[in-house]
């Protein structure tokens, strides 16, 4: 509009993308919003209701200050019609010009969020709705099918982040602006009607007079021009002889329920079908006249409903489909996996349309189908599969195209999977471009689906399409992290037996020792996830020996206090050679911290108990206990008693007794080690 408004997401005249803000409303309140507002909005009777009250819900719903809305004057021009709350300055927003491309933006269903004033606003200062006092602004379009026929503003006085992410007010613009233009041409009607009754009496109304037992002894002039039956051929014929069966038992009662009591009155709508074979809805007011000695008999006075009542259907399934759309978006985003996404959509359109057969099926290699997802009641049966070209699916998958059989009964290529079916829409989904799989509804009434239900689930199955898409690409990520990973730890066992080759006395060390490493963490409680750190850190605990001479690390004899020195500094070699390789920063504990002392006297840095992180306190009893239990050039292999022993010594000095008294439990619930007891 022209001056554009402020903070309105235009950036020198053209719209933007909505919102700048980040955070947002929760799932349940949007969707609580969208449920109570359209509740409100489908509640008003009249145009100007619709509009004030309206936006006066909405306001408050939101806590708005202001609320501006307005309706389409001209081709550009817009007034405002409602407004909630006032400020002086008001009067310079009373009329709006169209701005170019925010038609479009407002039709395609986008609203705006944004702070005020925006940050690329360049209108006229006097329009800035900063002078207002607001600091955010919220803005939607009212349209009717492809016509935008008015906007909302909401004014804050306070920024609002949570906001942002508000997306059924598109919903909300659709469905408020449906109705206020079928309220604005029920009222133009209603003027047009009140003025030919005043010359033609009841128009082309129908009156009727039935008597006690369902005789038709009345029948006024409107007959033939409503039903199609001439006045005098229904005369003397039962009421309910072209009254729709499926609303027969409805009238019946409310007829019978009426003569009890003389002088009531009651209403009710039901299908009559015209002389020409169409139906006809009547909406009726009946009053019970039996006890007048002028009339004995119930008069109904009866109008054509027909169009009111295919807008409201309309304006339900419209509501149904919006509401279905919405919800897919909102919870297949939240899916992770194929099956999740697949069966997330089976049951929305079963709870939202209650189709009683509904499939997503995946197109295989060879062209055939398998079904990935069924309604709730088989989902647990036998996985189906079709051949290629099999069935009314197999001819979706070659065409590539959306099929529609009215009645599958008149179709030879339908193969029936449920008794009883008689409609039936295939819909492809494609992922990237290309053919995915297919869903398949199924529906027990011929012709049980018109285009507007077709065109509902072709954009549920684009919906579809978009989140199967993002999550092959989560597969693809979560397989690269997984081979990366793979490598990684290869490339980590590698390393460890490289060391056990080098230092030929503990040959085999390494894994033996990180495989017991894992038992006595699993006994000690350590959360599974923390294992994979436990498992590299035990591979890599010697990497520093690397950096040892030969001549020190293959010593036969005892090393001198000089030699011991270069020994003692390993731990601290290996930690600088794994400290710029992130993703084992959580294993360095081992490495670094194997040979501390539980009583302060292990290096390299004289930690003592609890300081000792846990993972080096395990490792350090299982490290000690292979090398005694392993023949060295200077000495022969313990016994396991003489090892235990050790160990037992060392409880509270080198060793954490709570570790060492575990390690003991472990070690009985095993396996004798070479033939000895433990």
């Amino acid at each position: 509009m022209l001056p554009p408004t402020p903070g309105a997401g235009f950036a020198h005249g053209v719209p933007r993308a909505r919102g700048y803000d980040v955070g947002g409303m929760t799932d349940s309140f949007a969707h609580d919003l969208l449920l109570n507002t359209t509740r409100f909005l489908l509640a008003r009777q009249d145009p100007d209701s619709l509009c004030r009250d309206g936006l006066s819900f909405l306001a408050g719903q939101l806590g708005a200050a202001l609320g501006m809305l307005y309706l389409r004057e001209t081709e550009v021009t817009y007034r405002l019609h409602s407004q909630v709350g006032t400020h002086p300055l008001l009067h310079v927003h009373e009329l709006q010009i169209m701005e170019p491309g925010w038609e479009d933006l407002l039709q395609a269903g986008a609203w705006i969020s944004t702070p005020v004033p925006a940050p690329d606003w360049t209108g006229p200062e006097d329009r800035n709705y900063a002078r207002l006092g607001a600091r955010h602004l919220v803005n939607f379009g009212l349209y009717s099918g492809s016509r935008l026929i008015g906007t909302v503003n909401l004014l804050f006085g306070e920024p609002r982040p949570d906001l942002s992410d508000l997306e059924v007010l598109g919903t909300v613009g659709a469905l408020w602006g449906t109705l206020l233009e079928r309220l604005q041409t029920q009222r133009d009607l209603a003027g047009r009607e009140a003025m030919l009754r005043m010359v033609t009496d009841q128009g082309s109304d129908l009156l009727s007079v039935v008597d006690e037992q369902g005789v038709i002894t009345y029948q006024g002039a409107a007959s033939e021009t409503l039903i199609g039956y001439p006045a005098d051929f229904l005369i003397g014929k039962p009421y309910d002889g072209a009254i729709h069966r499926a609303d027969l038992p409805g009238v019946t009662a409310a007829l019978e329920n009426l003569r009890r009591v003389p002088g009531s009155t009651t209403n009710l709508s039901f299908r009559i079908r015209h002389a020409q074979g169409k139906l006809v809805w009547l909406e009726a007011n009946a009053r019970n006249l039996l006890h007048e000695p002028a009339v004995r008999g119930v008069v109904i006075h009866m109008r054509d409903v027909t169009a009111a009542q295919a807008t409201q259907r309309y304006l339900e399934r419209r509501v149904q489909d919006l509401t279905l759309m919405h919800d897919t978006g909102r919870l297949l985003h939240l899916s992770r996996t194929v099956p999740e996404v697949a069966e997330g959509l089976v049951d929305l359109i079963q709870g939202r349309l209650g189709y009683p057969h509904v499939q997503v099926g995946r197109v295989l290699e060879d062209g055939s189908v398998e079904a990935v997802a069924r309604e709730t009641e088989v989902r647990a049966a036998p996985i189906t599969r079709l051949g290629p070209g099999e069935g009314l699916i197999g001819a979706v998958v070659q065409a590539g195209q959306t099929l529609y059989v009215p009645d599958v009964r008149q179709d030879a290529r339908y193969a029936e999977r449920h008794a009883g079916m008689r409609s039936e829409v295939i819909v492809p989904i494609h992922v990237g471009g290309q053919l995915w799989g297919v869903l398949n509804v199924e529906a027990p009434q011929v012709n049980a689906f018109d285009h507007r239900d077709i065109q509902t689930l072709e954009t549920v199955a684009r919906q579809t399409g978009a989140v199967l898409e993002n999550v092959s690409l989560l597969d693809d990520l979560r397989r690269s992290r997984d081979e990366l990973r793979a490598a990684y730890d290869e490339t980590l066992a590698g390393w460890a037996r490289a060391l056990d080759l080098r230092d030929r006395e503990t040959e085999g060390h390494s894994q033996r020792v990180t495989d017991l490493t894992l038992a006595l963490a699993r006994r000690l409680g350590v959360p599974q996830e923390d294992l994979i750190h436990l498992w590299r850190g035990a591979l890599l605990h010697d990497i520093g020996k690397v950096g040892i001479p030969d001549a020190i690390l293959h010593k036969p004899g005892p090393l001198t206090d000089e030699e011991w020195q270069v020994m003692r500094q390993h731990p601290q070699m290996a930690f600088d050679m794994l400290r710029p390789i992130r993703f084992l920063h959580p294993a360095l504990d081992i490495p670094l911290a194997h040979h501390e002392h539980w009583d302060g006297g292990g290096y390299p840095r004289g930690l003592q108990a609890e300081q000792i992180p846990l993972a080096a306190r395990i490792f350090s009893i299982v490290d000690v206990w292979d090398a005694l239990r392993s023949d060295r050039p200077y000495r022969r292999a313990w016994t396991a008693e003489r090892a235990l022993a050790h160990l037992e010594a060392q409880s509270g000095r080198q060793f954490d007794p709570q570790v060492v008294r575990a390690f003991m439990a472990l070690l009985a619930d095993q396996q004798p080690v070479d033939g000895e007891s433990a």
